[in-house]
């Protein structure tokens, strides 16, 4: 079976040099077991620090290496979809660029899903990571997309994967879209398989996820089924208007029960009634210009060449 192996890199000069002799010596004892043949795509997001001059080194490789940099920082969406896009087999491996993942733990991932799966999906079921910063905010994350989508998997922003080309919508770039795609995939009713996987502490570099990344998920959760095409951060910018909206108009109405049954308060002489329809309207309005927005962006943007966004590639 052949392999496009895509790891994206955003400010990660530190975990370069030492993630790729992992990866490549893992291919090279893969290739020994088994008929395989492997390609290695490094996609660098806009990096501001030596990361792209790091990844150039690696052009050295045995393997087939192929290195991408965006003009921009634009999202690790992006940085898979620019790597999908270049990809030359049928089978693809998502692995992070922060050197968490463990690619040893491909050989066992790579002997479940040659048995007939459509996808394995990493779970990091001991992370290495601060429990209130990262660890928390994903399981709070993993538990609103099991609910919104009825995806069964524990971690569905794992970037260990493994799956077949053929399968992916390829309108992930917008935002952080790929994290539910292990969802969507799943409720697809694609054969999925979840295996746990080698977490590890960051040594180097620091993390880009926070609690905000949660707002973030909600979002993408509530436009899942309402819009799958490809898109920019403006969803966004008016989304998390549209859920402030209502997140207010509960703790308004929940304010105006309290008063109602403990102080017996004639609701007709407030204006709490209002301001809960009103912060409701508002947040259906918010979501509904996010996605008229979005649709307006979307048609400039869904003929463009992913070569616009691309600065520079190398192939060995």
């Amino acid at each position: 079976m052949n392999y496009s192996l895509i790891v994206p890199f955003y400010n990660e000069e530190e975990n370069v040099l030492k993630l790729n002799e992992e990866i490549t010596k893992v291919i090279h004892q893969l290739n020994s077991e088994k008929k395989r043949n492997f390609e290695i795509l490094y996609v660098d997001d806009g990096s501001l620090d030596n990361t792209f001059e790091k990844l150039k080194q690696t052009s050295r490789n045995k393997c087939k290496t192929i290195i991408i940099r965006h003009k921009k920082n634009l999202s690790q969406s992006s940085a898979l979809f620019t790597g999908i896009s270049f990809a030359n087999y049928e089978n693809l491996i998502f692995l992070d660029g922060d050197g968490q993942n463990d690619p040893s733990d491909l050989r066992k991932m790579l002997e479940i899903y040659e048995t007939g799966y459509d996808m394995v999906n990493g779970w990091r079921k001991h992370r290495k990571d601060s429990y209130f910063s990262r660890t928390f905010p994903s399981k709070l994350a993993n538990f609103f997309v099991r609910i919104f989508t009825r995806s069964k998997l524990h971690d569905h922003g794992c970037s260990l994967k493994i799956l077949k080309k053929d399968i992916i919508d390829y309108k992930i770039s917008w935002g952080d879209f790929h994290r539910l795609l292990s969802a969507r995939i799943s409720f697809d009713n694609w054969k999925v398989k979840e295996v746990e996987v080698n977490h590890r502490p960051r040594v180097f570099g620091k993390s880009k996820y926070n609690i905000n990344r949660v707002f973030r998920v909600l979002i993408d959760l509530i436009y899942i089924n309402l819009f799958r095409v490809a898109g920019r951060p403006t969803i966004y910018f008016f989304g998390k208007f549209g859920l402030w909206s209502f997140f207010g108009s509960i703790l308004t109405f929940t304010y105006m029960i309290y008063n109602k049954v403990f102080n017996n308060m004639d609701l007709d002489s407030t204006p709490l009634p209002i301001l809960v329809v009103f912060l409701i309207f508002m947040g259906f309005l918010f979501l509904f210009i996010g996605l008229l927005a979005q649709l307006i962006i979307n048609s400039t943007v869904e003929n463009d060449s992913i070569d616009k966004l691309i600065k520079e590639r190398i192939e060995n």
